[in-house]
């Protein structure tokens, strides 16, 4: 990812910040993914430490934190949140009540003075490491993290992983939002492809590049595990929603055969796709992979 792909990135979860933070509380399997990670920490944990520190990387609006807090107890001022998006670090001030939230990229952890080397015990990052890569990450996260006890976890979305990318995704929203366009006299949105499953994202990660990666940068790779969340269909629609613009480009080169403006048919459109996908839910799976530094 180049500079100004990475800005457009981090500029694009600024202005969604609110609505992620919407989708977060509607949707289980974020904090399901997130839960994963902190039973790791509570089991791992060191009792007698009494420097405790963890790291939550990319840490959106503060949901491992607030989990942290919550469910085991650790200390707010334990906790460091580092996130390079402006309002996502707004809301996760809002709700992690620590001095210790910074708004900065992870790959520029290693040149901010209050995040200091060979002092974490734990650094976690949920569902955010497909936006990164481990070759730029994993040198970072090795001289931060406290030398032999210290460990790395993260999720992944199957689209980055080999072993998921292909997963019989249903393609059932794409349809339902195609027909139901059909229905209002619009083209489709979606070009649904029936072979899709062959197709490969080469960027997608293999167990033999994280280990290897992660032995050049002094880790070891302790565990790789797919782990499958059932989610309702919504999901996905509500995730496309989070761009406000999502649909209104398309819907404007036709608008002239509207009698309605954008807006309403846009929500007209919206209702009756999320009526046709009630109840209906997909089986998505999410890769938990677990790093130590040696």
């Amino acid at each position: 990812m180049t500079d100004n792909e990475r800005k457009q990135t981090i500029d694009s979860w600024h202005i969604r910040a609110n609505a992620y933070e919407v989708l977060i509380s509607q949707y289980q399997i974020f904090t399901d993914m997130a839960m994963g990670l902190v039973k790791f920490v509570e089991k791992h944990r060191r009792e007698d430490e009494k420097n405790f520190h963890i790291m939550d990387l990319a840490a959106g609006t503060g949901l491992i934190s607030k989990l942290l807090i919550e469910y085991i107890h650790i200390s707010p001022s334990s906790l460091y949140l580092v996130e390079p998006a402006e309002q996502m670090c707004i809301r996760a001030r809002d709700n992690i009540k620590t001095p210790n939230i910074y708004q900065v990229a992870a790959e520029d952890c290693l040149s901010t003075p209050n995040l200091p080397r060979d002092y974490f015990d734990f650094i976690l990052c949920n569902a955010s490491m497909h936006l990164m890569s481990e070759s730029n990450i994993y040198p970072i996260v090795s001289k931060l993290l406290k030398p032999k006890t210290g460990y790395f976890l993260y999720t992944l979305w199957y689209h980055a992983f080999d072993e998921t990318q292909n997963y019989d995704k249903s393609q059932e929203l794409e349809t339902c939002v195609n027909d139901t366009l059909t229905y209002f006299n619009y083209p489709k949105y979606f070009s649904i492809n029936k072979t899709s499953s062959s197709s490969t994202n080469r960027s997608a990660r293999s167990r033999k590049y994280l280990d290897q990666t992660a032995h050049m940068n002094g880790l070891k790779l302790e565990s790789c595990t797919i782990h499958i969340h059932r989610t309702p269909l919504s999901f996905d629609l509500d995730f496309m929603l989070m761009t406000p613009n999502w649909l209104v480009e398309h819907l404007k080169t036709y608008e002239w055969t509207q009698k309605q403006d954008i807006d309403t048919m846009k929500k007209r459109i919206i209702e009756r796709v999320r009526d046709l996908i009630k109840d209906k839910y997909n089986d998505i799976p999410v890769v938990e992979i677990i790093v130590s530094r040696i």
